[in-house]
């Protein structure tokens, strides 16, 4: 009995697909969903459904005049477009660099930069002790990064 219940709950499975709508907003994005969007002619879409085939490329006459087909994007005119009143341009490009930092810049050390220097000289403090251990000997470049290092926490003590 189980595996009759079993059994029929499996082929229902495939009988039970929800409709999906597509549809292309204004912005072009395309919006999708499970009822049918207003304003938007495209077919409904099964999950798993292919496709329907493509349609011959030789369209039936009817005696009803058909729409011309929708123009292809039309070639940017010489003329440029009129500038509205009060247009002043583009605004005139940064230079290229290092932004300038959004806090007034003043001589005094503020608590943050005291707080990084501290940690600053923390992290050289401790590259130091691990350059200098024996160990660690078989470092690349390990005399000339340690005279960095000492060079660097001369401006910590």
């Amino acid at each position: 009995m189980r595996v009759l219940a079993g059994l029929l709950l499996l082929l229902a499975v495939p009988a039970v697909q929800a409709q999906m709508f597509k549809c292309k907003d204004e912005r072009g994005r395309w919006v999708f969903s499970d009822k049918p969007l207003p304003g938007c002619a495209d077919a409904p879409e099964t999950p798993g459904a292919k496709p329907p085939a493509p349609q011959s490329p030789q369209p039936a006459k009817s005696a009803t005049p058909q729409a011309p087909p929708p123009a292809a994007k039309k070639a940017p005119s010489a003329k440029p477009p009129p500038v509205p009143p009060g247009f002043k341009g583009p605004a005139p490009k940064k230079a290229a660099g290092p932004a300038a930092p959004d806090r007034k810049t003043s001589s005094a050390p503020t608590e943050y930069d005291k707080k990084y220097a501290r940690a600053q000289c923390r992290t050289l403090k401790e590259e130091e002790a691990w350059l200098a251990n024996p160990r660690n000997a078989g470092v690349e470049a390990r005399d000339a990064r340690l005279a960095q290092v000492r060079q660097a926490l001369a401006n910590c003590r």
